[in-house]
């Protein structure tokens, strides 16, 4: 899990009572890992501070191809949750502007399982090299690792804010597309995310791609890159309100408080059962295969619609949108005889509590804009995608509901000031 600075307690303060600032500051990163072979990448267009790649899934987790040093076709893996860029022992090949750094990492992982539990700590050097995304270049700091623990293929790329890298503060290192806003390499310091459900999608670079989406975008105010406050939605209902929620590319499942998740399993008629793992309690859920749920998120959190009317926001969208956990994303096991694992599950993290930890099964039939500039996420359906996945919600108008949400977002900020003093 990524351990997050005391100057959370600030940003998320400001997100619930009145704005939508972020703070973004280094500290340390969580990513989601996977061990097997993808086939070959879609070259789809090049433009003057733009970039639009095809990318591929993978054992439930995304790659594309990027270029490292003298190092090219290296599939790496797309991560929301973490901001370094790592490689594989014997595959960075240092490049002509190529410097070694007199300074190592040491990185720890999590959610290094599929079933989103699990860590794993990557060691090696570090480097300042050039590193490629679909023409795009930038001036980065690199990790080689040189470790008995493998990353997947041949590593990984972060695309957090710059809060979440863990290489050492002495590197100066930033994300890789951070590195490209700083250097003044891209249109606009955005990137986007477009993942169908047929297991290809398309990462974007530089700018808002609106040929691949259908209807308005639908627009939420971070509290950091990439955590923002939401609504849990169940059957068309809001539940909870004003929940800590984490778009993390790099997991391959959905997680949140295991009460939480435990109410929704009896609300759903899912059979939860509880496991202890080596990370804590882990709740379970199995189902009909043929009888998925209907759970969602509410983007922006209806308080968040509150704000920006009364601030007269034009970033801000003026009315909350349900986007439903996609019905054919919640089999993430098929136990045979229509008994399937679902891909939502239930984990408290101790030092983050309340958080939901939104992987990519979610991901899957939307565009997703993530805006670093305006400090805002975008959601809206692909072209081609279920019409029913986007729906407007009926709240519940529980003020008791939305206490807790708060709550849990005060609790979340107040402990991990605890945990890094």
């Amino acid at each position: 899990m990524a351990i997050l600075s005391c100057f959370t307690l600030v940003s998320l303060a400001i997100e619930v009572v009145s704005g939508f600032n972020s703070i973004d500051q280094p500290s340390s990163s969580r990513l989601a890992l996977s061990q097997r072979k993808s086939t070959g990448f879609l070259h789809l267009e090049r433009r003057d501070g733009l970039a639009s790649e095809g990318i591929k899934i993978d054992a439930g987790f995304w790659y594309a191809d990027f270029s490292i040093g003298g190092a090219s076709n290296l599939s790496l893996l797309i991560d929301t949750g973490s901001g370094d860029v790592v490689v594989n022992p014997g595959i960075y090949v240092p490049g002509k502007t190529s410097k070694k750094l007199d300074s190592t990492f040491e990185n720890t992982y999590g959610t290094t399982s599929k079933d989103g539990t699990g860590s794993a700590t990557i060691v090696g050097d570090l480097y300042s090299d050039e590193v490629t995304f679909g023409g795009l270049t930038a001036t980065q700091i690199v990790g080689s690792a040189n470790g008995t623990s493998l990353l997947p293929k041949s590593g990984i790329v972060g695309f957090s804010g710059q809060r979440f890298n863990q290489f050492p503060a002495s590197s100066s290192a930033t994300p890789f597309f951070q590195s490209l806003c700083n250097q003044k390499k891209v249109s606009e310091c955005r990137f986007g995310l477009a993942l169908s459900d047929d297991g290809t999608g398309t990462q974007i670079l530089g700018e808002l791609d609106t040929s691949l989406y259908t209807g308005d975008l639908v627009v939420a105010p971070i509290i950091e890159n990439w955590v923002l406050p939401g609504d849990l939605v169940v059957s068309g209902e809001v539940q909870e309100r004003d929940l800590p929620i984490e778009l993390d590319s790099g997991t391959a499942t959905i997680v949140g408080p295991i009460d939480t998740v435990s109410a929704i399993f009896n609300a759903t008629g899912i059979q939860g059962v509880l496991r202890s793992t080596s990370d804590g309690d882990l709740l379970i859920g199995y189902f009909p295969c043929d009888k998925p749920p209907t759970v969602g998120f509410n983007f922006p959190s209806e308080t968040n619609v509150s704000l920006a009317a009364k601030e007269s926001s034009s970033t801000i969208s003026n009315k909350s949108s349900t986007f439903n956990i996609p019905l054919n994303s919640w089999p993430a096991v098929d136990n045979g005889n229509n008994n399937c694992t679902a891909v939502l599950s239930g984990q408290n993290y101790k030092a983050h509590p309340g958080l939901w930890v939104i992987g990519q099964p979610f991901f899957q039939g939307l565009y997703i804009d993530h805006n670093l500039e305006n400090g805002t996420v975008g959601f809206a359906p692909l072209k081609g995608a279920n019409p029913g996945s986007t729906t407007t919600p009926t709240p519940i108008g529980d003020a008791t509901a939305h206490r807790q949400g708060v709550w849990a977002i005060l609790v979340l900020a107040l402990t991990l000031v605890a945990v890094t003093m």
